[in-house]
């Protein structure tokens, strides 16, 4: 007698629990990441001012604090020219106007900051101060060591001068120019460094 061969194979069973696994081994889709704050949040526009046309642009780097350069041609008897460097910190306590014009006025030998020449004025309804010292400027020639965060190198320039501003904005945070250099150049540069803060906006 011959037997009817059953419909039923042995592989179906592996079959279907090859289609099934997929399905149940899918671990649960994960939640979207929430969007990044920095990214969600505008840009703060920069300061904007006019460049003297007897200034000459120098190239600044592409990140970090100083965010414009010039250099100031010397005149008289000086035999360098000046520059003026812009600064922005951001709205940390790295912006404190106290701060930076402490860590200018260190940059001259002697106590600078008890006889420095102040003065203040708004612009546009924004507030601007300046300081100005003359004396020995030191030029670091080596990166800030030791707990006084003085170079170990440092070039001397004699009767050397510097006028330092900060830009107080409401918005914006503080914005910092410094004009350093010989001291006859910066002070035939001090209407014209006044004429640049005067156009700020």
């Amino acid at each position: 007698m011959v037997r009817a061969r059953s419909a039923f194979s042995p592989a179906l069973p592996a079959l279907a629990l090859s289609l099934l696994l997929p399905c149940c081994s899918k671990s649960p889709a994960e939640p979207d990441k929430a969007p990044d704050p920095a990214a969600s949040t505008p840009a703060v526009s920069p300061l904007l001012w006019d460049k003297p046309p007897s200034w000459t642009t120098l190239p600044a780097p592409p990140s970090g604090p100083k965010k414009a350069s010039y250099q100031i041609n010397h005149v008289g008897n000086d035999k360098e020219e000046s520059s003026l460097d812009v600064f922005f910190f951001g709205t940390g306590s790295k912006g404190d106007p106290d701060k930076n014009f402490k860590e200018w006025f260190d940059q001259f030998d002697g106590d600078v900051a008890s006889t420095a020449k102040r003065e203040s004025f708004d612009v546009h309804g924004i507030k601007v101060e300046t300081v100005e010292v003359q004396g020995t400027y030191k030029v670091a020639l080596g990166p800030p060591v030791g707990p006084q965060k003085k170079a170990s190198v440092a070039m001397v320039k004699k009767d050397f001068r510097m006028i330092g501003a900060v830009v107080k904005t409401p918005d914006r945070g503080n914005w910092f120019f410094k004009l350093t250099g010989p001291d006859e150049t910066v002070q035939s540069a001090r209407s014209v460094f006044r004429g640049l803060l005067e156009s700020i906006r």
